[in-house]
């Protein structure tokens, strides 16, 4: 048995150096504050207990801190060690792949080792540490002391015993742990740390049974107590039973039960009670459809690799509504046959009711949910449940990457291009990079499936690292389905672009995708339209109202107008924590900040020159809304953007809403872009398709296409057909011609010739580095000698395929009042410049950013 366990302890270790040059503070075992572990010496006691990835208690100081076991020693780097002080949880919390997985992870992303852990365990299972306050009896009361020791030691001697955090926040003292530190020097206050409780614990619920038989005695006396024969009864027939139950189909008091109990005819347990966002959910089973000839030939290729042993990847790259589910509902069903289970990510929770509709229907009650939106309780449950093996497959957004399923055979993700599988802050992790390190440790499958593919994900499929697959046909249905689509909407005729294939009905009908029609509205304004909607657009918009068919607007900006400026002296209202100009908001009647939701009035006069002469420019998806209720009063609309999706229940309400028809036209923001299936949608319009174009990003070009052509995909879905209508500025652009053309080839030619010439992703790797602090010129002089550090070790090393970009202030030059350098590290292997590199405080690493805003 080896004598020393490695831990990760959960606290915060790094270098206390402020600027570049300084030296550390922090002697490191393992000489990266990065991948920090600490050596245990494992008591005699406790040798037989310790695992791997258990979770134990462990003394850090004068603390005691939890940690996670990430390997045994024979031997410590450092000639005195502590021994661990318990085992907190006997099943380990973390796997041999995911402790694995999270060591590559810190290392690739230049991440804290305890920030990666703390991603695969359950929010509220970490318990931080109380620091209990007293004052000592062993010493008197030094004199001379200022005011705000004497107001610490008369809390003190008023409660005994105080938490260091209410101390503080109770006498508001902003140094209160300095001065708490001086008393505790002199010997007059005493510390003493314990780990606070759990912020979430196991669910339990009172049950009540019979104990034991009931004799015919016992029946003959429970003749004269009506209510109390009919609980026993209950529980007769029905065994062990919720108190909340029986309270409910009885109507009994809870004294009929303390009756019952006192007799010795029932008793009292806690039975442990699952969290299940889908508990109340009910599936209708649904059976796989016949593949289509091109679903075949995928198909063919990836249940081949299900049954071969090693990772493998594979891009499913397949047109909006080409039938790409279904090849992902056939994978699992393969696997779980075998004894397997899956993940699959969406990119957003909006996308996740629809899709446990679809994997609900066809694996019911084998499915587990991981979101944000979740209450704690239910993702500390459903951690469990998937631990425990008690599910085989789970859905979610990004961190559902991290759920512990112990047989794990594929990972699907879906829209494998959508940006928010990047997380914004450490460690800053890409889903779809990170499942593919999962699947190489633990040798399962990865389909990345989506119509726009990421320019960097289609090079590596082009070059053989993952296998390409192709859908490039428009399922409409099958012909069952589209006898139920005629019968329901009431349609006679075909619509133009239907091609029926094979004469079963369970056969496939195709549909082109729909056509899209682009509007240069620099002719709109030469032709005297001055309104937000073009003229095509109106006239669209209103024969499809008149058909009782549904509308999808599109415009990537919330708010009502984007900015507000003085006409006289050109004053332009910004926020005051912010660099980025205030937009306007009806319901609030006020202007918002995007960036830090800071809010303040309309002024009725500049604030800058006083003139009156104040004008809202631009249109956010607000404005859109208030035309489209001018334009056409009878129409029911929704809006779904972040304004209005704050409830947990709200990306699904307004779903529901729309897919029933409660409403004709839904005007929203990227949400609405992301793979939704809404066969009544005939006209998509894009209010705007500049918004992104020409931000200071080299991914804009790809953002903008993304998005179009994806929003474009949510039309003509159904035997309604379908058309989009894209306004722009620039129509000869050519990511917008390649989107109003469904031609992903034509753009990805033009994309990688950009790429190529500036070398950006995939012709080099990028390092993005931000300094951040509240003195605008502290930034800038950190970020000069960032620069100069990192110049100098190029040199020293000889590394003549790396270079930088920058410094400069970034795009967003200041957020909630920290003022942002940048600058970029460019090259075939960037961690050859940073991978010992311990930052400052201060600095920010960003590893394969996907956006340099």
């Amino acid at each position: 048995m080896m004598r020393y366990a490695k831990v990760v302890v959960n606290t915060r270790v790094q270098p206390r150096r402020t600027v570049l040059g300084d030296e550390p503070a922090v002697e490191e075992e393992n000489g990266s504050t990065l991948g920090k572990t600490f050596h245990y010496s494992i008591p005699p006691d406790l040798r037989d207990e310790v695992r791997l990835g258990q979770l134990v208690v462990v003394p850090f100081g004068s603390r005691r801190l939890q940690g996670v076991i990430f390997g045994f020693d024979e031997e410590s780097p450092v000639q005195e060690t502590k021994d661990l002080y318990e085992v907190a949880d006997a099943t380990p919390v973390l796997s041999h792949a995911q402790i694995e997985l999270a060591s590559w992870i810190s290392s690739y992303y230049l991440a804290p080792l305890i920030d990666v852990v703390l991603l695969m365990l359950p929010p509220g299972m970490a318990r931080k540490t109380r620091v209990i306050l007293r004052l000592s009896t062993e010493r008197p009361l030094p004199a001379g002391l200022d005011a705000e020791h004497r107001a610490i030691i008369r809390m003190l001697q008023r409660e005994g015993e105080v938490e260091l955090h209410t101390l503080g926040r109770r006498l508001k003292l902003k140094n209160h742990r300095s001065l708490v530190d001086g008393l505790a020097r002199r010997g007059v206050i005493v510390k003493r740390s314990e780990l606070a409780e759990a912020k979430v614990k196991p669910k339990t619920e009172r049950v009540a049974c019979l104990d034991g038989d009931v004799s015919p005695a016992v029946w003959e006396r429970l003749r004269r107590a009506p209510v109390q024969s009919a609980v026993v009864q209950y529980l007769a027939d029905h065994g062990s039973t919720p108190v909340s139950e029986i309270y409910s189909e009885l109507g009994v008091s809870s004294s009929t039960l303390r009756a019952l109990a006192a007799k010795g005819h029932i008793e009292f347990t806690e039975q442990e009670v699952w969290r299940d966002p889908l508990q109340a959910r009910t599936f209708v089973p649904t059976t796989p459809p016949k593949l289509t000839p091109a679903q075949d030939a995928a198909w063919w290729q990836i249940e081949a690799s299900l049954h071969t042993a090693g990772s493998e990847v594979f891009l499913l790259h397949g047109v909006t509504g080409s039938g790409k589910t279904e090849i992902y509902l056939r994978a699992l069903h393969e696997l779980l046959a075998k004894g397997q289970q899956g993940i699959v990510l969406v990119p957003e929770i909006a996308l996740t009711p629809q899709t446990i509709r679809r994997f609900g229907a066809r694996f019911p009650g084998r499915i587990a949910v991981l979101h944000s939106k979740l209450s704690m309780g239910e993702r500390y449950d459903g951690w469990r449940r998937i631990r425990d093996g008690l599910v085989d497959i789970v859905i979610g957004s990004r961190s559902a990457v991290f759920a512990p399923l112990p047989r794990l055979g594929v990972i699907v993700i879906d829209e494998e291009h959508e940006w928010s599988y990047k997380q914004e802050r450490t460690p800053r992790y890409h889903a779809r990079d990170v499942a593919i390190k999962l699947a190489e440790i633990t040798g399962c499958k990865i389909i990345l499936g989506t119509a726009t593919p990421d320019v960097v994900t289609y090079h590596r499929a082009q070059r053989g690292q993952y296998k390409l697959l192709h859908l490039p046909q428009r399922i409409m249905g099958h012909r069952r389905r589209i006898e139920e689509q005629r019968a329901r909407y009431a349609i006679e005729a075909e619509r133009a672009g239907v091609k029926e294939v094979g004469e079963g009905y369970d056969d496939a009908v195709y549909m082109d995708l729909p056509p899209v029609q682009v509007v240069d509205l620099r002719q709109e304004l030469k032709a005297g339209n001055r309104s937000i909607f073009s003229r095509a657009l109106r006239e669209a918009m209103k024969e499809a109202l008149a058909a009782k068919e549904q509308v999808i607007l599109f415009l990537n900006r919330r708010g009502a107008t984007t900015f507000v400026m003085c006409r006289d002296c050109g004053h332009v209202m910004k926020c005051k924590r912010c660099d980025v100009p205030l937009a306007y908001h009806f319901p609030e009647d006020a202007l918002v900040c995007h960036h830090c939701n800071w809010q303040t009035i309309v002024p009725d006069a500049c604030p800058s020159c006083h003139s009156e002469r104040i004008k809202h420019f631009g249109v956010g998806t607000q404005k859109v809304e208030a035309v489209t209720k001018q334009l056409f009063p009878e129409a029911q609309i929704v809006r779904w953007d972040r304004d209005t999706t704050g409830g947990r229940m709200a990306h699904e309400e307004i779903l529901e809403r729309f897919i029933n028809h409660e409403a004709d036209v839904m005007i929203g923001t990227q949400m609405i872009a992301k793979g939704l299936d809404l066969p009544l949608v005939t006209l998509v319009g894009v209010i705007t398709a500049d918004t992104a174009l020409y931000l200071p990003d080299f991914r804009a070009g790809e953002r903008t296409f993304q998005l179009l052509t994806q929003v474009a995909g949510r039309a003509g879905r159904s035997i309604l057909g379908g058309k989009v209508i894209v306004q722009t500025y620039a129509p000869n652009h050519y990511c917008i011609e390649a989107a109003s053309g469904h031609d992903y080839e034509g753009f990805y030619k033009e994309e990688m010739e950009f790429r190529k010439q500036q070398r950006y992703p995939p012709f080099s790797r990028l390092v993005r580095l931000v300094y951040v602090h509240r003195d605008a010129q502290r930034c800038e002089e950190e970020a000069g000698r960032m620069q100069r550090v990192l110049q100098q070790k190029i040199a020293r090393l000889g590394l003549p395929m790396i270079d930088l970009i920058g410094p400069a202030p970034a795009f967003l030059s200041r957020i909630r009042g920290q003022y942002r350098w940048h600058l970029v590290v460019r090259g075939r292997d960037p961690h050859s410049l940073l991978g010992d590199l311990d930052l400052p405080l201060g600095w920010r690493v960003d590893v394969d950013p996907v956006s340099l805003l």
